[in-house]
């Protein structure tokens, strides 16, 4: 995305991708949350801004089930725990801060106005360092310590499912560590 060659269409079929992960993924999640975790979890879904953009960008309004998602049961990670969730999030949250390097080049480069077709990348605007500070203390308040391998693992499976998904020309070329 950071390519100074992007072009528009490869940033909507990625944003699609993105689409067909996070949807799901949050959903998935979802279930993990108790019930006064849930104003919390919501705050942090992003599956809204893909779809924004998605319209914006392409002009139409998508219905739900247009674009392909990734299957919770076999694509995505199995979240058991509390730690699991947490650690799952760590990654999705972590990647709002490099969102703030890709939302503006992506909006110079597509020539985009801001929050207009890059609102996902550009997630909490000015307040991402405060919701990650959030996020971190929350976390620490939350996660039983019983539960830190728990959290290890799911971060881990969620860069590996997530790059599985995002890059499946990556699984099956000879040579390349997913």
């Amino acid at each position: 995305m950071m390519r100074d060659d992007l072009q528009r269409d490869e940033y909507i079929a990625l944003l699609e991708r993105f689409f067909g992960y996070v949807a799901p993924w949050e959903e998935a999640v979802a279930v993990c949350l108790p019930a006064s975790l849930k104003t919390f979890f919501d705050e942090r879904r992003k599956a809204h801004l893909l779809s924004a953009d998605l319209d914006e960008l392409t002009g139409e309004r998508r219905l739900p089930g247009t674009v392909s998602h990734a299957d919770v049961a076999y694509d995505l990670l199995r979240l058991d725990t509390l730690g699991a969730a947490f650690g799952s999030m760590y990654v999705m949250e972590g990647s709002t801060l490099g969102g703030r390097f890709i939302a503006p080049h992506v909006a110079q480069l597509l020539k985009l106005e801001a929050g207009k077709g890059n609102a996902y990348f550009d997630g909490y605007g000015p307040c991402t360092g405060s919701m990650w500070n959030a996020f971190r203390e929350k976390t620490n308040a939350t996660v039983p310590e019983s539960q830190y391998d728990d959290a290890v693992r799911a971060a881990i499976a969620t860069f590996e499912t997530m790059q599985a998904w995002l890059c499946p020309e990556l699984q099956d070329s000879p040579g390349v560590d997913a």
